[in-house]
C-alpha cells in the first residue's frame, strides 16, 4: 500500500462549488483505483455549504490550515533498535552490516531510553583509559557468555548485572598475587589460559567470575574449588587478549547510551527540524509515549514530501493552501484563469471556460463510466447552482446546462427547486455576520505585484446589505490592512433580480479609477453584474494594469 497521501482541496476561503468539486473528485479518484485519495478543505465551510452538506447528510473534508513538510512526512519509519541489556559488540556489529552511525536504546514497550553512537563509544573508552578506570566493566554473566559464545560451569551471579574489575592471569603466581591482593575479590573477574596455580589462586579467593581462556577444559578440582566458594566460572574459546576485548563488549547498552540526542514531535515542521540538524548526527522522533516513532537524518532532509495535491477550483498558489509549494501538486482541475502555477513535471490540468469546476468533475464522472451515488450527483448539482446562480450568471455555459440535465437525472432532484432552497436558506446577511461575509469567499488577485480582494455574498434585495454596512465596511478595512490590499471589496449580488452592488474600501487611486457609478460613499452599482469571476475581476485586473 502506498504511504503518500493525496488531498484534493480548493482554495482558502472555500465557497460551495470548490467543496463539492474536492469531495466528489476526490471520490471519483478512488473509484478508479488511487490509494489514500481525499478531499480536504483550506479554509471553514460557508453557511451555504454547510445547508448542502446538510442535506445530503455528508461530512465537512477534513481541515487543512497549511501542508508544510513535517517531521512524519520524511522520517525513515523502519529503524534498527536494542533494547538496553543488549552487549555492546551486538550494538556495534549491527551498526557496522546496516551501514549506521548511531543506534537507538529502547524499553521493552518501544520507549525511548538513549542512543549509542560510535562516536560516543570512543570518547567513552578513550576516556575511560585516561581516567584510569579501563579495567571496570558493568555486565551479567550471561552477557559475558553471548558475547564470547562461553560455556558456563558455574553460575552464581544470576542476572545481576556486576560491576566487575577485569584482570587477565598472564604472569607468575607471585605476580598475580600482589596485583589480586590489591583490589577487591568479590569484585573481581580473572581471564586466564592453562595456568593452574593462578586459576586455583584465584577460585580460592573468592573473586566473582574466572574465565578460562583458549577453551582449556578445568581441573575438577578447580571447579570444587570454585564450588566452594561460589565463584562463577566459564570457558572462553578465544585466546586471552581475545577474550578481554571481547569482556569488554559485554557491557550492556543502556550502560553507554546517551540521552542527551535531538528529539522531536511528528507534526514539527521540517524548515525548522534542518536548523537542528546542522551538527547533529540525526533526530529521533517521539510520540506522546514517548515511544519511536522514525529517525531523521540529514539525507532524509533530500526525500520529497508524500504529500500530495490536487487543486479545484484555483490554480494560483497565493489562493492554495499555504505549503502548497512545498508539496507535489499531481492534478488541477479549475475554471477561472491560470495564474502564477508550475509544476516540475507533466501533470493532468483541466482548466475550462464553464460555470463552475463542479461541471468539469460531473464530466469527468460521467466520462468514466463509474457509477454516481444520488448524493453525490446531488452534491455536484449544488456546486454548480452555487457558482452559475441557478443557471443565471453570464459564466453559465451549454456544457453547465447539460451536466445539469444529468445530475438531475441522477440525484433525483429539480435544479430549479433545489437552487431555490439552497439560496434561500443561506441568503441573510445578518445572520451571518460582517466577518463571514467579508471573508466566507474572499479571494485575493495579484497583479504588477500589487494585490486586490474580493469577496461574494448572494443574496435576495439589498435592505439587508444597508443595514449591515458599516459592519462590512470595517471588516474591508481590517482585510485590507491584514493582507495588504490595494483595494478589498465584497460583491453583493441579490440573486432574484440578477444586479449587485460592490462595497469598496481601498487606495483613492483605485477606487476613482473603477468607472462604476458610485451610489454612495464606498457602494458602486453593478447593473446586470452578477459574476465575480467573468465580470468584475478582469475590469479590476485591468484598472490595476492601468495604474500601476
Amino acid at each position: 500500500m502506498s504511504s503518500e497521501i493525496t488531498y484534493v482541496i480548493g482554495h482558502k476561503n472555500p465557497d460551495t462549488d470548490s467543496i463539492c468539486s474536492a469531495i466528489a473528485l476526490a471520490e471519483l479518484r478512488s473509484a478508479e483505483g488511487h490509494e489514500n485519495v481525499f478531499p480536504a478543505r483550506a479554509g471553514d465551510i460557508n453557511p451555504q455549504t454547510a445547508f448542502i452538506l446538510g442535506y445530503f447528510d455528508m461530512e465537512p473534508p477534513r481541515y487543512l490550515s497549511n501542508v508544510f513538510p513535517r517531521a512524519r512526512d520524511i522520517m525513515t519509519r523502519d529503524i534498527l533498535s536494542v533494547t538496553g541489556d543488549t552487549p555492546l559488540i551486538k550494538v556495534m556489529d549491527l551498526m557496522r552490516s546496516n551501514k549506521i552511525r548511531f543506534v537507538p536504546v529502547v524499553n521493552e514497550g518501544g520507549a525511548f531510553k538513549g542512543v549509542l553512537t560510535l562516536m560516543d563509544l570512543a570518547k567513552r573508552y578513550m576516556a575511560a583509559v585516561e581516567d584510569g578506570w579501563a579495567r571496570d566493566v558493568y555486565a551479567t554473566i550471561d552477557g559475558i557468555r553471548e558475547t564470547l559464545g562461553a560455556k558456563v560451569k558455574l553460575d552464581f551471579l544470576g542476572d545481576e548485572e556486576r560491576r566487575l574489575g577485569i584482570y587477565v592471569g598472564a604472569m607468575s603466581k607471585d605476580s598475580f598475587s600482589k596485583i589480586l591482593g590489591a583490589s577487591e575479590p568479590a569484585e573481581s573477574a580473572v581471564i586466564v589460559g592453562d595456568r593452574r596455580a593462578i586459576q586455583k589462586k584465584a577460585a580460592e579467593d573468592g573473586i566473582a567470575l574466572l574465565i578460562i581462556s583458549g577453551g582449556f577444559e578445568v581441573d575438577d578440582e578447580i571447579i570444587e574449588i570454585a564450588r566452594k566458594n561460589k565463584v562463577s566460572l566459564i570457558v572462553s574459546p578465544f585466546d586471552s587478549a581475545t577474550t578481554a576485548l571481547l569482556v569488554r563488549l559485554s557491557t550492556p547498552a543502556h550502560r553507554v547510551s546517551c540521552q542527551s540526542f535531538n528529539r522531536a514531535e511528528p507534526d514539527e515542521l521540517v524548515e525548522d527540524l534542518s536548523y537542528r540538524l546542522t551538527n547533529s548526527n540525526g533526530m529521533l522522533i517521539l510520540d506522546d509515549d514517548g515511544r519511536i516513532l522514525g529517525i531523521i537524518t540529514k539525507s532524509n532532509l533530500l526525500k520529497p514530501s508524500k504529500t500530495r495535491l490536487i487543486l479545484v477550483d484555483h490554480n494560483e498558489l497565493s489562493q492554495a493552501v499555504d505549503g502548497a509549494e512545498d508539496v507535489s501538486i499531481v492534478g488541477v482541475v479549475d475554471h477561472h484563469r491560470i495564474g502564477n502555477f508550475n509544476s516540475a513535471q507533466a501533470i493532468p490540468f483541466i482548466c475550462d471556460p464553464v460555470g463552475a469546476t463542479s461541471t468539469l468533475v460531473s464530466e469527468l464522472y460521467k466520462n468514466s463510466g463509474k457509477p454516481v451515488s444520488k448524493k453525490t450527483a446531488g452534491l455536484l448539482l449544488g456546486g454548480v447552482l452555487s457558482d452559475t446562480v441557478i443557471l443565471k450568471s453570464p459564466t453559465t455555459t451549454d456544457r453547465d446546462r447539460d451536466i445539469v440535465s444529468w445530475l438531475e437525472e441522477k440525484s433525483g432532484l429539480s435544479h430549479r427547486k433545489f437552487g431555490e432552497e439552497i439560496f434561500a436558506a443561506t441568503s441573510s446577511i445578518k445572520k451571518r455576520g460582517p466577518k463571514k461575509v467579508v471573508g466566507g469567499d474572499h479571494k485575493v488577485f495579484e497583479i504588477k505585484g500589487k494585490k486586490f480582494g474580493i469577496g461574494q455574498v448572494e443574496t435576495i434585495g439589498f435592505n439587508e446589505f444597508y443595514e449591515e454596512k458599516d459592519g462590512l465596511t470595517a471588516e474591508l478595512l481590517t482585510v485590507k490592512k491584514e493582507k495588504r490590499l490595494e483595494l478589498s471589496a465584497v460583491l453583493i449580488t441579490d440573486i432574484v433580480h440578477g444586479t449587485s452592488l460592490l462595497l469598496a474600501t481601498g487606495e483613492k487611486k483605485v477606487i476613482y479609477q473603477l468607472g462604476y457609478p458610485m451610489l454612495e460613499d464606498n457602494v458602486f452599482e453593478l447593473k446586470n453584474v452578477i459574476s465575480r469571476k467573468k465580470q468584475v475581476v478582469p475590469h479590476i485586473l485591468s484598472v490595476f494594469n492601468d495604474i500601476y
